[in-house]
């Protein structure tokens, strides 16, 4: 190596030499010798995931030079513990379950180590620097005060039986490899004789690429391929991770001959190092015909510019007016109905595109294994689609590719596609060699998917009591280049937001429309957090101009159990299973001290409001979604479960034990859990629409209750009585019996989990600043298989909900480029922003689920927009009805309506 130094380290009392260049971050290093609990996330020193201690002090090591370490003794997560004994720190990490995914967590736990505070608003500012995209930072909060002593654990410790496993905080699975910097992700298992992949991304946003000249880059030493469209299948496919079956529009191709946005891949490169691949993307010339592009919907609805032309792609709508899907859906007479009101609310709303931001970023290794099995470990939600869809690009049978998913670092919606899987597993089948992609993070602002960006006219009837009489939705979104999930998740933005209540007349129009933006793709919410917003705040309006209690309009119109579900009937997907949406309601008002007709409260400048909203959601997947699980009793007395469910940090792998465990009359230890693995593990469909615990959950209690049976007929044929299952367990195996159950399980309809949130916000009319001063969240779940698991969920999707409506959007150019792609710009809710977070888990027992469960993951995220924008209308009496609050459009809205925004 050129101008390379070697250096003394001294990391974790462990002492070595490290050859590496001048420039080099000592991250970088430091997870190249082995310390994998060194997240790599931005590499600019924003998120705080690559934390060590130097001299005791917190630092970045992605920005930290390695020559800076000279002398000086580093620790890592994985050099924290003493003598296997936890941290004060870690072990409350443990104890409070500071921690969902994990990967922000080595970080925050060694920020949090030698860290003096005097209040938690203090120690909410000091951790400006670490960034979390799961907890919404509460649980990290406690953790961190009762690691210090400051603060008595908050976790009730429940007396835990082996016939009481559902209902109870049992600890997630995997805490201890997380608090300890286990080497658990995709991106940590590095095989011999490694290549690496990167990728030349377009730099026009419609274009046709009429000649690529590879002769520099393949010249490069150490670069051993490089692939353009000429070297791939043209085949024509969805990289969704949908069921066979879904809607989805088949076009998108492994490399093209035309690019649709800025930022779609052109060619690949596998070289020897990142480094050296990256040098040669850069050699690589591309001769260009650039088209004209559109990035605005309707206009793009024109048909003056033409996206997909290409005649092998199919599943699209009306490719001439870039329409990849068309959604209508309708119940009685809408137009007659608008006749009976006596005031009609006419508005547009305009939602903006948001990214996931997922610490951990795309990344997949694959290699050959000894029997030429094509090995897949990636970060995925749906590892079982990833095999099926790379199958049928790769023109291989499923039986020889195997997929593995590891702990996930994040996921929401973004890892339901095959972003990075496939063309590295073409480049392993081309190279013969074990291959590695990993996605920076500008390409995963730039060359992923987002929220679909939509515009929705809202047009509600009323009489003047308050009754409605019909209601009009009209929604465009942007799928952008390519049209994976467009179909379902414009479904969704009608079917549930319209569906919440009883209204003779309802209809719903939408379109998911192509244009020149990045991919659209699935997304905590899936449409309803888009369509949430509209009718929330339109329900609000209503209340206020009829001098309406909020809360009585909303209970006389709510659907209950007694209603039939009419919005969307021609599916048939969705039922009211249990229903505690009433009382939920009565919880929230109850903690915020509501008050019909108070007004808001003034301080100068300052402006306090209240506001409120509901949302419902499917509890699962119908119709296109299975799982299976496998369980059998080993010969150790032990059970094993085998499941394709997908654990992405949200606590699957233990939930998912405890229903084994209960029905078993065992505990969670007793299980092994091999999971989300194609050859070690039956069919599951992947972790997305909260169908997990409520389909995955059902499979596994049933895999149970089989296994149960199967020990009552070992009992009666030894004529042994029934009442101890360890025992008679034990007994089985001494008999030499081998028992195993297998169960599939899908459903043609899934019940609905409902929530309603409560906010309090105050705003400074000089600034435009929005404070959140409390939000309480009460979520009608069922039965709640383990709670803190489910507080964790809502805390989570209530901070991305909180960021969407204050801060989030993906801004571009009128180029197409993407002016805030690092998390330095682009901006998530950061500790100090996460007001005082109050969850209701209200318990009623569900038809459906296992136990009584029903689906928590992603409802938590439709309220909280639709609340603060309701809140501060309160506060303000101005109607906003375009995200993100941002001080400045909250400032120029207050001025043009005449708010005083002075001092």
């Amino acid at each position: 190596m050129e101008n390379s130094l070697t250096l003394s380290l001294n990391v974790n009392n462990c002492f070595f030499s490290a050859i590496c260049s001048p420039g080099s971050s000592l991250g970088s290093i430091l997870r190249d010798h082995g310390w994998k609990g060194v997240h790599k996330v931005c590499q600019t020193g924003d998120c705080g995931a690559c934390t060590v201690l130097i001299e005791g002090k917190a630092v970045h090591s992605c920005i930290y030079p390695v020559v800076k370490t000279a002398g000086k003794s580093v620790t890592t997560i994985e050099g924290l513990a003493n003598n296997d004994q936890y941290s004060p720190i870690q072990a409350a990490f443990l104890s409070e379950q500071g921690y969902q995914c994990g990967y922000c967590t080595p970080g925050m736990i060694l920020t949090a180590t030698n860290m003096t505070y005097k209040s938690e608003a203090e120690l909410r500012r000091k951790l400006d620097n670490n960034l979390c995209r799961c907890t919404g930072y509460q649980a990290i909060i406690d953790s961190i005060q009762v690691g210090q002593g400051k603060l008595p654990s908050n976790i009730v410790d429940y007396p835990i039986s082996s016939f009481s496993q559902v209902g109870h905080n049992i600890p997630k699975q995997d805490g201890a490899a997380i608090v300890t910097g286990k080497p658990i992700y995709a991106g940590d298992y590095i095989p011999t004789n490694l290549l690496h992949l990167k990728v030349l991304r377009s730099p026009h946003a419609h274009a046709h690429i009429q000649e690529i000249d590879t002769t520099a880059a393949l010249a490069l030493p150490g670069v051993h391929a490089v692939f353009t469209y000429k070297d791939v299948p043209r085949l024509a496919y969805s990289n969704a991770g949908h069921g066979e079956g879904a809607p989805d529009a088949k076009d998108y191709y492994l490399l093209d001959n035309k690019v649709r946005f800025v930022g779609q891949r052109v060619a690949a490169v596998v070289a020897e190092s990142e480094a050296i691949a990256a040098l040669a993307c850069q050699l690589i010339k591309v001769d260009y015909q650039v088209l004209a592009a559109v990035f605005d919907p309707l206009e793009a609805m024109k048909g003056e510019i033409v996206i997909h032309d290409e005649p092998e792609s199919s599943k699209i709508h009306d490719y001439q007016r870039n329409i990849a899907a068309e959604i209508r859906m309708e119940k009685g007479d809408v137009d007659r109905g608008f006749t009976e009101a006596d005031i009609i609310i006419d508005r547009t709303y305009f939602l903006p595109p948001v990214q996931h931001v997922h610490l951990e970023p795309h990344v997949a290794v694959t290699w050959l294994d000894e029997t030429g099995m094509l090995m897949v470990r990636a970060a995925t939600q749906v590892p079982y689609h990833s095999q099926r869809i790379l199958s049928e690009i790769l023109d291989l049978p499923k039986e020889k590719i195997r997929v593995i998913k590891p702990n996930l670092g994040g996921g929401f919606g973004n890892k339901q596609d095959i972003i990075s899987e496939d063309l590295c597993a073409f480049a392993t089948l081309k190279t013969g060699r074990p291959v590695r992609w990993e996605f920076d993070r500008s390409e995963e602002f730039t060359a992923t998917n987002s929220r679909h960006a939509v515009q929705i006219r809202l047009k509600i009837g009323v009489k003047a009591n308050g009754t409605l009489v019909a209601m009009d939705m009209d929604a465009i979104g942007d799928t952008g280049a390519y049209g994976n999930h467009t179909a379902t998740v414009m479904f969704f933005v009608g079917v549930f937001p319209l569906g919440i209540y009883r209204c003779p007349n309802q209809r719903f129009v939408g379109y998911g429309v192509y244009t020149n933006n990045m991919p659209a793709g699935a997304f905590r919410g899936y449409g309803a957090t888009q369509g949430t917003f509209p009718v929330e705040c339109q329900m609000d309006e209503i209340a206020r101009l009829l001098k309406l209690d909020y809360i009585e309009l909303l209970k006389r119109h709510l659907i209950t159990p007694e209603d039939e579900i009419l919005i969307g009937r021609d599916h048939e997907f969705h039922v009211i299973g249990s229903y505690g949406m009433p009382k939920a309601i009565d919880r929230v008002i109850e903690a915020m001290d509501y008050c019909p007709g108070k007004p808001p409260l003034i301080d100068g400048s300052r402006r306090r409001g209240i506001g409120f909203a509901s949302s419902m959601l499917a509890s699962g997947l119908a119709k296109i979604y299975t799982s299976t699980a496998r369980l059998s009793l080993k010969a150790d007395g032990r059970y094993e479960l085998r499941t394709g469910a997908a654990d992405i940090g949200t606590g699957s792998d233990t939930t998912l034990r405890q229903i084994a465990a209960e029905v078993l009359e065992t505990t969670v230890d007793q299980i092994d859990l091999i999971s989300a693995d194609t050859q070690e593990a039956p069919f599951d469909c992947g972790s997305y629409a909260s169908s997990t615990l409520v389909i995955g959950g059902q499979t596994v209690k049933l895999a149970a209750q089989t296994l149960r049976s199967q020990l009552a007929d070992v009992a009666s044929q030894l004529s042994l009585p029934l009442g101890n299952l360890a025992a008679l367990a034990k007994a089985a195996i001494a008999q030499g019996y081998s028992l195993t159950a297998e169960k599939s399980f899908s459903t043609d309809q899934v019940s609905l989990t409902f929530a309603f949130l409560g906010v309090e916000v105050e705003v400074d009319t000089a600034t435009g600043r929005i404070t959140l001063l409390r939000c309480v969240q009460a979520i009608d779940l069922g039965q709640a298989i383990n709670p803190r698991i489910c507080v964790g969920q809502v805390q989570g999707g209530v901070a991305m909900g909180i960021g969407y409506a204050l801060s989030e959007e993906l801004k571009r150019d009128e180029l197409g480029q993407t002016l805030n792609s690092s998390l330095r710009t682009y901006r998530i809710p950061l500790a100090r922003d996460m007001p005082p977070l109050e969850v209701i888990l209200v318990e009623t027992s569900d038809t459906y689920g296992p136990f009584g469960a029903k689906g928590v993951g992603e409802i938590g995220a439709n309220c909280p927009a639709p609340a603060i924008a309701n809140a501060v209308y309160h506060a303000t009496g101005v109607r906003f009805t375009e995200l993100p609050l941002t001080p400045e459009r909250v400032w120029r809205g207050l001025h043009n309506e005449g708010i005083s925004t002075g001092s």
